[in-house]
């Protein structure tokens, strides 16, 4: 495995993207994971399942944390981890928030060159 470059880590950084590992089962992890999907999605980021490409971070359940997986799911959180990619319980809230801060914070400022002035006139 080649080491990681800062290249590689800023620019999973600046991803919008968040991995979702696992399956919930007990009824507060499958609420809890049905909510923190949804706000994921509502703050313009992308929840996805197969770890493809840049991720910001990956989201998991606690039998993922307690090792209680497949070996498709520990080698996702460990290529993650690997990777420096921050992996985190559903239940983690605070952490969720303070990692996916800069992004948010990015997609609610105007794109550079973006007009701020609503388009006036006839189309």
């Amino acid at each position: 495995m080649s080491p990681i470059s800062s290249i590689e880590v800023a620019r999973a950084r600046r991803s919008r993207r968040v991995l979702f590992v696992g399956n919930p089962t007990r009824y507060n992890d499958v609420s809890q994971w049905a909510m923190v999907r949804q706000w994921v999605a509502l703050h313009g980021m992308e929840p996805i399942r197969e770890l493809e490409g840049d991720v910001l971070c990956v989201i998991v359940t606690e039998d993922i944390l307690d090792g209680r997986c497949s070996p498709k799911e520990s080698a996702a959180v460990q290529h993650a981890r690997a990777l420096g990619v921050p992996c985190i319980s559903v239940h983690d809230t605070t952490l969720i928030w303070q990692v996916t801060a800069r992004v948010r914070a990015r997609m609610g400022r105007p794109q550079v060159g973006a007009s701020a002035a609503p388009h006036r006139g006839g189309a």
